[in-house]
């Protein structure tokens, strides 16, 4: 028998989350992407110090300082300079505001699901454009700057055949600089009118059935296909993701999805040979690589939008690849961007769009 789950934010100090379950004979897709749709998500507030970034640097410190002028990679940046949050690392802030007990059994939170019998969660990909104003990520400035990310569940498309649908869940988030005591309903109007000045995120997540036994060696077939890569790339990284890494991610962005740190689960619950790197990582990742390729032309990443094509895993060689998609440089304003397995394939593609460095 399917379950679907009606949640409700209580308006309380707390701002628990709980939810009403009701028994139903068939996914309604209408029914089901009004009580997304509707449902009021908390706001997620975060301190913008040097710290979460810095941190993040230290874990990949070859892919994403630019130059180190002979400092200590270990020294923590300042918090009394302007330096503007790093494409990406937006995602190692507003960690999700949720209990212990609000954390469903694979270890993700209640925010986005659907309920049963939606039980497996992949992020699939997403798109993020960053305001020029005031360098590649607009008003988020490390300087401990209270700042606010606003929520909502834009869209919701039930795909596949009836028993062995998938729901897709495309999240809008805005992150700006908020004043302590500002009114909730003011932030939330002032984001949905302001897009040129807040950093923009459309998330897109997959809820996908339980595996049963017989369906789980298809599963395992058709994630070993490979898919061609492009070829001849401007510039490339190559590295291996260590438990070590997934970790620190995981630790950074408050992530206890089990398919990152538990290889039983990942196995015997998911259908993997190991476990996954994360989907966001991938994102950091390709926008590490870029961003370093553009700040030597006197560019930024003004948009970027990705799809996660194959899983990646733990201890599995992989390459990130970034190419002009015009030869001339003053011309460049379209790029391609992508990561390959460890057999070559295509594991996340994306494609970005350049612009000026502003002051």
């Amino acid at each position: 028998m399917l379950v679907s789950r009606t949640c409700r934010l209580l308006s309380n100090k707390n701002a628990s989350l709980i939810f009403k379950r009701t028994v139903s004979s068939s996914i309604d897709p209408s029914l089901l992407r009004h009580e997304l749709t509707t449902r009021r998500l908390p706001l997620s507030y975060d301190y913008l110090t040097p710290q979460q970034s810095h941190l993040l640097n230290l874990s990949l410190p070859e892919l994403l300082q630019l130059e180190n002028h002979g400092e200590d990679q270990r020294k923590l940046p300042s918090i009394t300079q302007s330096n503007c949050m790093p494409p990406g690392h937006h995602l190692v802030y507003f960690p999700p505001q949720v209990t212990l007990s609000e954390l469903l059994p694979d270890g993700t939170d209640v925010l986005h699901t659907p309920g049963e019998p939606f039980n497996r969660r992949l992020w699939a990909g997403g798109k993020i454009t960053f305001p020029q104003s005031r360098g590649s990520a607009g008003g988020l400035l490390l300087n401990g700057q209270r700042a606010v990310c606003v929520e909502n569940i834009d869209n919701v498309d039930v795909q596949g055949p009836e028993g062995d649908e998938r729901v897709l869940i495309t999240i809008d988030r805005r992150f700006t600089s908020v004043h302590e005591y500002e009114d909730e309903m003011q932030i939330r109007a002032s984001v949905a009118n302001n897009n040129s000045e807040v950093l923009m995120e459309k998330r897109i997540l997959y809820f996908m059935r339980d595996l049963d036994s017989e369906i789980q060696q298809t599963e395992r077939d058709r994630k070993s296909r490979i898919v061609k890569a492009p070829t001849n790339p401007d510039i490339s990284y190559t590295m291996t993701p260590t438990k070590a890494l997934l970790f620190r991610f995981s630790a950074l962005t408050f992530n206890a999805h089990l398919i990152h740190l538990d290889r039983p689960y990942a196995r015997n619950t998911e259908g993997h040979h190991d476990i996954l790197v994360h989907g966001p990582l991938t994102a950091v990742l390709m926008l590490s690589l870029l961003s370093n390729y553009l700040s030597k032309l006197g560019l930024c990443v003004k948009e970027f939008e990705y799809r996660n094509l194959a899983p990646l895993y733990v201890d599995e060689e992989l390459r990130v690849c970034v190419k002009a998609k015009q030869q001339s440089p003053d011309a460049l304003g379209s790029l391609g961007v992508w990561i390959e397995g460890p057999q070559g394939g295509l594991a996340a593609r994306g494609t970005a769009r350049a612009a000026p460095i502003k002051s």
